[in-house]
């Protein structure tokens, strides 16, 4: 199968080492002509957790009318570059191409659909974890589960548009699934993903922005009870909104699991951290701004996670955005 990853930053680089492990032809495209000029000359090295290092050598381009058809095309760019992905996959997909994002934070999906066709589209959800210390080398943290699903627009979808995605899509989930557990990377296919990806949202919501805002590592969050205090409220926001959204979420359920993140996490500085500490723009928009402006639209007041995104915004200055019209 031939394969392209959009995006070679940390789990870019973690899905596509595991695909070509497992046999399948990738090719890597990223912007960064740097970081394709190192996949290229040295190769791509994963670290596991038992401290073990593999090196392959690798495909990578920087103009997507280089890249193969692709058969699978993974996407995990920032989500605030899914529009110009989404432009740039147009022009070399094939008509069967299957479309994975598993970006962080919600409205990407929607991008996708705007240059994509809706059925190529399956959006997903990750626990893998990976660090990326250098361009080319990855350290593998954690290896959660994947989840995926036919794309559902509708966030309370009726009866007979169920009856559709099970007949007509449901089939090549349960195939991509398949394809990425065979390549060592746990997955699963269900009818909609939306709640799960709701889960991870309020989760990261309530974690990512305080751990940049801080600069401590997720587990040290806990430790401190104004910080504490913030989550909680971040929590409970975000669960307010997703009961608007037609979410069956229990408070109760999410702040367990946003503990439990910290506790399995614990040495792991977060995404946004990581990009703060680099100078590189955040997810904060895609992320806390998601449920601001979801909040807006079913008149649900946010503003802890307002806060969030003014504050992480304001680390930044002109490296930022801040989108909450949108």
């Amino acid at each position: 199968m031939e394969a392209l990853i959009i995006g070679a930053g940390a789990m870019g680089c973690l899905f596509g080492y595991l695909l070509q492990a497992g046999g399948h032809s990738v090719t890597f495209y990223d912007v960064d002509q740097s970081k394709v000029d190192v996949l290229n000359r040295a190769g791509l090295t994963i670290s596991e957790a038992d401290g073990t290092k593999k090196t392959l050598q690798v495909s990578a381009i920087s103009l997507i009318e280089d890249a193969p058809p692709p058969h699978l095309a993974l996407v995990l760019v920032k989500s605030y570059n899914t529009a110009q992905a989404a432009r740039e996959l147009s022009l070399i997909k094939k008509a069967d191409t299957w479309v994975l994002t598993l970006q962080n934070g919600l409205g990407h999906v929607s991008r996708l659909a705007q240059y994509l066709d809706e059925k190529q589209i399956f959006p997903g959800v990750t626990y893998q974890a990976a660090l990326e210390t250098t361009p080319g080398r990855v350290i593998h943290s954690g290896n959660g589960l994947t989840s995926l699903s036919p794309l559902v627009k509708s966030p309370a979808p009726t009866a007979k548009e169920m009856e559709t995605v099970l007949e007509k899509s449901l089939p090549q989930a349960m195939e991509l699934a398949r394809l990425l557990d065979d390549c060592r990377i746990p997955a699963a296919a269900c009818t909609n993903v939306r709640p799960l990806r709701w889960r991870k949202l309020i989760i990261n919501s309530a974690i990512n922005p305080l751990s940049a805002l801080h600069k401590l590592p997720n587990g040290e969050l806990p430790k401190n009870p104004a910080i504490v205090q913030d989550m909680m409220g971040l929590v409970q926001e975000g669960v307010a909104v997703a009961h608007k959204d037609g979410m069956t979420i229990n408070y109760g359920e999410m702040w367990a699991g946003v503990l439990e993140t910290c506790r399995a996490t614990a040495r792991n500085r977060s995404s946004m951290l990581a990009d703060v500490e680099k100078g590189r723009m955040t997810e904060i928009e895609a992320i806390n701004g998601s449920i601001v402006r979801l909040g807006e639209r079913y008149g649900v007041n946010t503003p802890l996670n307002t806060r969030m995104v003014r504050s992480v915004v304001a680390i930044h200055g002109k490296n930022d955005l801040i989108r909450l019209d949108q």
